[in-house]
């Protein structure tokens, strides 16, 4: 229910705007529900074994703790991965620099130390709500930045620091995420994308599963020459991986149907 109510703002947003978002609306529907349904098909035809690349992580860093170590996450992405992209594609291009964003906005602190970004245009949102700034990313997390206003999650009730713990200690192997499918280039890229996990530890009481829980969006991102972003706009629900957390057999929390399965 609120992707489809998130489809139709992407709608009225583009057609608004320039004939390049209109299109990048109509693309991003049409491709969003065809992703769902193929996006669990292994691709036989190219090896598995090109390691994510997350670029801009040596030198004189400012770090939230201490240097990250992916190692276990991409162990954990190489075996359950969907997509096999080729190398210097770029399929692995957009993935490969959110990767980097991602590690960026998750480990630096100091915003002069971020190289994804066009710190003087950049923002986030999700679901044409709220922008955020990355004085903002680094101060809440990507986790309370992207799940504003949810019923099953108070982003104002969590810190950068409480609401990370939390799902870490949910997805003890990690969080993956890949790009599906690539429709546009840059400067405007539009892409589709995939983020698992297995439940392996209590969330907010509730015991694990070890069930994988997956979450599939959409997103348009804008880059400049540099290839540095100036503007992210993410689609998804929440409720994908909020509902089955929550052990709610329905992914709108409101309705008569939802209610606990213990």
């Amino acid at each position: 229910i609120q992707m489809l109510s998130t489809m139709k703002e992407l709608v009225n947003y583009a057609s608004t705007g320039s004939v390049t978002l209109v299109a990048l609306a109509i693309v991003t529907i049409a491709v969003f529900y065809f992703t769902l349904a193929d996006s669990k098909k292994k691709s036989p035809d190219r090896p598995r074994t090109i390691l994510p690349k997350r670029n801009f992580m040596d030198g004189p860093i400012k770090w939230r703790t201490s240097k990250p170590d992916f190692t276990t996450v991409d162990h954990y992405f190489m075996n359950e991965k969907t997509k096999n992209h080729s190398e210097n594609s770029l399929e692995m291009m957009v993935e490969n620099l959110v990767k980097t964003w991602e590690m960026e906005a998750t480990h630096k602190v100091d915003a002069k130390d971020w190289k994804t970004i066009d710190p003087q245009r950049y923002y986030i949102r999700a679901n044409m709500g709220k922008k955020f700034s990355v004085e903002n990313l680094i101060k809440l997390g990507s986790y309370n930045c992207l799940m504003q206003e949810q019923p099953l999650y108070d982003a104002n009730a969590h810190t950068f620091q409480e609401s990370h713990q939390l799902f870490r200690g949910t997805f003890r192997d990690g969080f993956p995420w890949e790009v599906l499918d690539v429709y546009s280039g840059p400067p405007v890229i539009a892409f589709t994308w995939r983020h698992w996990a297995k439940w392996s530890g209590q969330y907010k009481g509730n015991s694990p599963t070890g069930e994988t829980i997956e979450m599939f969006g959409a997103a348009v991102v804008r880059v400049n020459q540099k290839l540095q972003i100036q503007d992210m706009d993410v689609f998804y629900d929440p409720n994908q991986v909020l509902v089955p957390l929550n052990k709610l057999k329905s992914s709108c929390p409101m309705s008569n149907e939802s209610k606990s399965v213990d």
